[in-house]
């Protein structure tokens, strides 16, 4: 009986660890899109495995064996019960309202966390029932409970993995009626559809068309933030796409080739601005030609009159121009070295208060202002600025809205504060992003200039080398240097050493928070701090449970 009494508060506390458990693994899951096959590469990586469950149900067992007997297995089982109750509830931060990027309870994220629940609660009882059952109150029970619990602490993962597969079905008809909806409401507003891609630069882009769209030709329709997937375009397109609107301007993420043609096929653009062809996401593609191949989809997806508006700075961008030609291609940028532009800009000059500029296009000269800092984010405005030209708004007007333009979050935004300030670029830094975030860095008043980062990620096989030389290119602007986490700490090391920065002025730093404790304890009234980039719970640190 005492056995029993023992293995029931045990199940208890399994069941209390497991449900706040499926909710921290939930977190990362999330952040990887609900994709199993990433979520178990990340586990690997990470080797995000259970530890502290698991020597409490370990030292659990061997006290078991090694003091047998029904009264000491209750005030054990006891114990344990409690010391998962403390691990789940008393250590470990809730996901939900702590992390980076919180734990968003969105309606599919709690049909996986419940289903993944029962499915853990009916593991959970069964086997340990029939472990006490066949004990039958021996001194050998709670011992054989011990085992099936260390199974099932280290199994949280694998439950909301196999959730995700059963509700797949019924996730896949939801989806399927919301994209049929977004696409009737396509159909009745039909507005003039404009695509965007691009390595990089295409979110920042796509606010900068939006807004000028909307300012010199008409109401245009655009999801806000870096939205570029089927369903985040179909759930914007479903809550803020209006009849009144007369452009869309649909930015198209690549996750793999084919991925913008699906976008195309659901938004077909009638205009494609590209912005970028590089190696971000080198990753998943494997070869920059597929890259390539990926993005120039949004090409071969125009009408044989539609309009293709290409950096000409970005060499595969070019490509993409020379060999998907349309009734008007256009090229813009800010170096003619590479070739002839169509619309480019000169006389760059930064400050406070954002950049200074004069735009060349169709023969005249249109110099302007804008509050965006860096090369990459005037690059998006001119190639915004083209498109809306080519749309057939009057380019001195359109140049003066430039003005009005506003900085998307954390893409080289400048926080100027009484004692130290910050240079925010802390969104998916990219090499090229990086290079022009120490330009700025460098062109801006301070008494010391601090980079704060993590380095860059998915960039495949030259994540290294680039990292490396990313931190050499550093070591001539900086005074100090922070590196964060572990992810790119070799490679950025290296770039410093390399370039004789001394080695008092690096810090690491495990994470982003004692980042910022080391700037608080070693920063001085008149710093300026870049912050670039910021990985995400998913790459930064390691994962401990």
């Amino acid at each position: 009986m005492l056995t029993k009494l023992s293995t029931l508060i045990f199940v208890l506390g399994l069941l209390l660890f497991g449900y706040r458990r499926i909710f921290s693994y939930l977190r990362y899951f999330q952040q990887e899109e609900y994709s199993n096959r990433r979520f178990i590469a990340w586990i690997r990586e990470k080797r995000a495995f259970d530890r502290r469950g698991s020597a409490v149900v370990c030292t659990l067992g061997i006290i078991a064996l090694v003091l047998p007997g029904e009264w000491y297995g209750l005030v054990f089982s006891t114990l344990a019960a409690t010391a998962l109750w403390c691990i789940t509830v008393v250590i470990e931060q809730d996901p939900r309202t702590s992390g980076k990027l919180k734990l968003n309870m969105t309606q599919r994220a709690r049909k996986i966390s419940l289903v993944a629940f029962i499915l853990y609660a009916l593991v959970a009882f069964v086997p340990l029932a029939l472990s006490c059952g066949s004990c039958g109150g021996s001194q050998n029970g709670l011992a054989m409970t011990a085992f099936f619990a260390l199974l099932l602490v280290q199994s949280p993962a694998l439950f909301l993995i196999a959730s995700n597969k059963l509700l797949w079905p019924v996730e896949k008809a939801l989806q399927d009626r919301y994209y049929a909806e977004a696409q009737r409401i396509m159909r009745q507003a039909n507005p003039f559809v404009i695509g965007i891609t691009g390595s990089y630069g295409k979110t920042g882009a796509k606010a900068a068309l939006g807004d000028l769209m909307t300012q010199c030709l008409a109401p245009t329709f655009w999801p806000r933030k870096g939205i570029n997937t089927i369903m985040g375009i179909t759930r914007a397109i479903r809550e803020t796409l209006k009849s009144f609107h007369h452009f869309a301007v649909i930015e198209m993420g690549a996750y793999n080739i084919g991925s913008i043609k699906r976008l195309c096929d659901f938004t077909p653009p009638k205009a494609a601005l590209v912005t970028s062809v590089g190696i971000m996401h080198l990753e998943r593609f494997g070869t920059p030609e597929n890259v390539y191949l990926a993005k120039s989809e949004i090409a071969q997806a125009l009408p044989a009159d539609g309009i293709l508006v290409c950096n000409g700075d970005s060499p595969n961008a070019r490509r993409m121009a020379s060999e998907h030609r349309r009734a008007v291609t256009l090229l813009y940028g800010l170096d003619e070295s590479a070739g002839a532009l169509d619309c480019y800009a000169s006389e760059l000059a930064f400050d406070d208060q954002g950049t200074r500029f004069v735009i060349h296009w169709k023969g005249a000269r249109y110099p302007g202002r804008t509050p965006l800092l860096g090369r990459p984010a005037l690059s998006n405005a001119l190639g915004a600025f083209t498109m809306v030209c080519a749309l057939g708004a009057d380019p001195a007007y359109v140049a003066a809205c430039l003005a009005n333009l506003q900085p998307v979050d954390n893409r080289l935004v400048l926080d100027r504060k009484p004692f130290v300030s910050f240079l925010r670029d802390a969104y998916n830094s990219n090499p090229t992003g990086f290079e022009a975030a120490l330009d700025v860095l460098k062109t801006l008043s301070a008494k010391r200039r601090i980079v704060m980062t993590p380095g860059m990620i998915e960039l495949g096989e030259q994540q290294y080398e680039q990292n490396r030389r990313l931190a050499t290119l550093s070591a001539a602007v900086a005074d100090l240097f922070i590196i964060v986490g572990n992810t790119n700490k070799d490679a950025l090391l290296a770039g410093l050493t390399g370039a004789s920065f001394p080695i008092e002025k690096i810090v690491l730093a495990e994470n982003r928070e004692a980042a910022f404790l080391a700037i608080t304890d070693r920063g001085a009234q008149g710093d300026l701090v870049l912050i670039e980039n910021d990985l995400g719970d998913l790459h930064e640190g390691t994962v401990s449970f």
